[in-house]
């Protein structure tokens, strides 16, 4: 199952049905691609994201480590250098 739509953007609907450790270890492969610093990324920042797609109530972006910022956009996360 691929959680990424063709423009390689994460898909927060396909994401959302995973079981919370999968999702989890999908957003911090993806953060850590963006360029977070693996040491730098805690379980509070996971959780963060992950209420991008759990509890979405129009959040702003979320700053992370490594200048990478994870926001979401048309029912996507979007994560890049900020």
């Amino acid at each position: 199952l691929s959680v990424r739509d063709e423009t390689g953007r994460l898909e927060c609907a396909k994401l959302y049905v995973l079981p919370p450790a999968v999702r989890r270890r999908v957003l911090r492969r993806a953060l850590i691609e963006a360029g977070a610093p693996a040491g730098s990324l805690f379980a509070r920042h996971l959780e963060e994201v992950d209420r991008l797609i759990t509890g979405w109530r129009g959040q702003r972006a979320i700053n992370l480590p490594g200048r990478v910022e994870a926001m979401r956009q048309g029912g996507r996360l979007v994560i890049r250098q900020s």
